[in-house]
């Protein structure tokens, strides 16, 4: 039996900084889908041809795998083809293994330089790999089109709401303010309003005017519910 994916996988992120991202991630997620390939980030380094070099080096221990890139899944071989597949589709294809593998050096939505920040805020699995925060994930999958990403879009938000509605109510005005950079919604402003501290209050209340002037009903009718009216307060600094 040749190399599985997963074993390639782990033997990659024992020698570079790797993320799990696609269905892979989804699933360790907790959501129960199936995945017909498995999708990675790979540390991006300093430019598309040293990370084209360093693949193209460990990719040297698997002889039977090939290396394949967009359109049409064209074979390619050498550091500089697969250079420019990562600049101008930001990912190759390896094939040869149980499951066909992608790994990006630009994944959707996300520039090269935002793989530190992302990889500090995922967790490590046991294989090596970092697993995104469910937010990251979304970004992923925004503005793809594809039916199954708005499916998973749906069960992250689910896991981000889960987490808001444990942290919010006792958050500092601090901490609250960066969970709302990151996600916010009506329901994200219900579990905020529980929060005992006037600051938090105020700026939710700010956020909910502020929604429901945009035209969100839900914001809208948050605000009728209120048993004052928040109206008066002064603009964020």
């Amino acid at each position: 039996m040749g190399t599985t994916t997963a074993q390639f996988i782990s033997t990659l992120a024992s020698q570079h900084r790797i993320i799990l991202i696609g269905g892979l991630a989804l699933i360790a997620h907790g959501y129960n889908r199936p995945t017909k390939d498995a999708d990675i980030w790979a540390d991006p380094l300093d430019s598309a041809l040293i990370w084209a070099e360093k693949l193209r080096d460990f990719l040297s221990q698997f002889p039977d795998l090939t290396i394949h890139r967009l359109p049409g899944w064209e074979k390619i071989t050498t550091c500089g083809e697969i250079a420019a597949a990562a600049e101008e589709i930001g990912m190759i294809r390896i094939n040869g293994l149980n499951c066909p593998l992608d790994i990006f050096r630009r994944p959707n939505e996300f520039p090269e330089n935002s793989f530190n920040e992302v990889y500090d805020r995922a967790t490590v699995s046991a294989d090596g790999t970092r697993l995104p925060d469910p937010l990251d994930l979304i970004i992923t999958k925004l503005d793809t089109g594809r039916t199954q990403d708005f499916h998973d879009i749906q069960h992250l938000e689910s896991l981000v709401r889960k987490h808001y509605a444990e942290v919010l109510p006792t958050a500092s005005i601090e901490e609250v303010k960066t969970l709302f950079d990151r996600y916010l919604d009506w329901q994200v402003c219900e579990h905020a309003l529980k929060n005992p501290s006037q600051e938090v209050k105020d700026l939710t209340h700010r956020c909910l005017e502020e929604m429901a002037a945009e035209g969100d009903p839900f914001c809208q009718a948050i605000l009728e519910k209120l048993p004052i009216p928040y109206t008066d307060f002064p603009p964020s600094p």
